[in-house]
């Protein structure tokens, strides 16, 4: 008796190539997604505080603008980690670009 064996799944594929640039991409994209989680933690904290900032009841934007400057500051300075995780998840799913080989 034979068993007749046949192939199942998917068939194995090269990861596909990244652009040279797609690294330094990536790293802009995470440091951009690590801000908006500092400025929201930064958001949260100023809405639980008691008391008043200084800035009045006409303040929102001011209050806005200062949170985003701070976001930025520790993202680039004090990084949470956010944005190192994402480009080593990201570098692990899609490899660099492989080089051709020139024949001789």
């Amino acid at each position: 008796m034979q068993l007749a064996i046949a192939p199942t799944g998917f068939p194995l594929k090269p990861p596909p190539l990244r652009a040279p640039d797609a690294a330094r991409r990536d790293a802009e994209i995470a440091l951009k997604f690590e801000t908006l989680i500092a400025e929201t933690l930064l958001r949260s904290a100023r809405a639980a505080q008691l008391g008043d900032d200084g800035l009045g009841a006409s303040g929102g934007q001011v209050r806005d603008m200062i949170d985003h400057s701070r976001a930025e500051a520790i993202a680039r300075a004090a990084p949470l980690g956010v944005a190192r995780l994402l480009a080593a998840e990201r570098a692990r799913t899609m490899p660099e670009p492989r080089r051709m080989e020139t024949q001789k």
